[in-house]
């Protein structure tokens, strides 16, 4: 569990690199006790939304496991700062590229094709606009006997 964070980072970050300007790529560690003010953007925050099982064979032994990770795009523009519409801008080529790099994409041997699913919804606040992009990777677990 877990191991696809730094796969989706690297991943991110290589197709990210063609924009103007560059988004940074963070995980949710990066985020912790950072005021609003003080983020960097623009911005995509990798964080992971847990596990949902999925499957359960062999009375409990094996497990298919959606693992549950949010891309959220991060953007702050204060034109039109009351409808959101600069900040949505913004946050459109963003998207296309978070959405083109990991839809479909296998991160791994152990991992299967990322899928998208229903993201939370978006967010505004004092110029800063957070865009979610939701998916799941299934992975089958196996306990000890």
């Amino acid at each position: 569990m877990l191991a696809a964070e730094p796969l989706i980072v690297a991943r991110l970050e290589a197709k990210l690199a063609a924009l103007n300007p560059v988004p940074r790529v963070f995980t949710a560690p990066d985020l912790a006790g950072v005021a609003e003010e003080q983020q960097v953007t623009p911005a995509v925050y990798v964080v992971y939304g847990g596990p949902r099982i999925g499957q359960v064979l062999a009375e409990g032994a094996i497990v298919e496991l959606d693992e549950v990770w949010h891309t959220v795009v991060v953007v702050r523009n204060l034109r039109a700062v009351r409808s959101g519409e600069a900040a949505r801008e913004d946050a459109s080529a963003i998207l296309q590229v978070v959405f083109g790099a990991l839809s479909g994409w296998k991160p791994s041997a152990d991992l299967r094709k990322l899928r998208p699913i229903n993201p939370p919804r978006a967010g505004y606040s004092k110029g800063y606009g957070y865009y979610p992009l939701s998916w799941t990777i299934k992975q089958q677990m196996r306990g000890e006997p």
